[in-house]
């Protein structure tokens, strides 16, 4: 097995089950503003996204220009969705206590980050480095981010191993030199994600934190 030594972790999706809350808020306040689109079914697959560039993508469908004030609207009723609505994954705190998760590192602002973390507990343990796309030019699937966290650590990416519930946030891992495994417990996970996730290269996946430490025993050779 290769060295792995650390874990990563994304935060929606996978720490946080934020994923269908954000969506639903997407989706309703683009409508409002992009009246002549179908913004359900233009955004049916947008999980593990960065929403600016989603909205850009309606803006560029539609014809219309972004109001100005709209994508700091739309961050912070998401925000503020997310608060009140979004539920920590079940049995995360498996993953939260485990001594070698290092980092968590999301396309999300670090506003929303920061608040996840404190629904599952993790702002208690100061070893674990927080990390958004707002801190690098490009969000995932570009592997800025992961590359970023490993740096943060002071590790090479192939020590590093992710746990990562989207296509975009794996082929951003991958992209970094990182091993990757498949978490799709989410309430947001469509049909066949698993598979789709397998023929992208993942070590493996698996649909609930309870079978974390067997996942890792068995996938990078880490005790349980």
């Amino acid at each position: 097995m290769a060295g792995y030594t650390t874990l990563i972790s994304d935060c929606d999706g996978v720490l946080i089950d934020s994923e269908v809350v954000a969506h639903e808020v997407l989706v309703r306040e683009t409508q409002a503003v992009f009246s002549n689109v179908n913004c359900n079914a233009f955004l049916i697959s947008s999980f593990g996204q960065k929403t600016e560039e989603l909205v850009r993508q309606v803006a560029q469908f539609s014809g219309r220009s972004i109001p100005d004030d709209f994508l700091k609207h739309l961050r912070t009723v998401t925000d503020a969705a997310i608060e009140q609505h979004a539920f920590p994954v079940k049995h995360v705190e498996i993953l939260v206590n485990h001594p070698r998760l290092k980092a968590v590192a999301s396309n999300s602002g670090m506003a929303r980050i920061v608040s996840a973390i404190s629904k599952v507990g993790l702002d208690a343990r100061s070893d674990v480095k927080i990390l958004s796309a707002d801190q690098v030019k490009q969000p995932k699937p570009a592997p800025d981010l992961y590359l970023l966290a490993a740096h943060e650590m002071g590790l090479e990416p192939a020590e590093c191993v992710v746990i990562e519930d989207s296509t975009s946030g794996v082929l951003a891992a991958l992209a970094a030199g990182m091993g990757v495994i498949g978490f799709v417990g989410g309430l947001h996970i469509p049909m066949h994600h698993a598979a789709d996730l397998r023929e992208m290269g993942v070590l493996t996946v698996f649909d609930s934190m309870q079978y974390l430490p067997q996942v890792l025993s068995r996938s990078v050779g880490w005790g349980n």
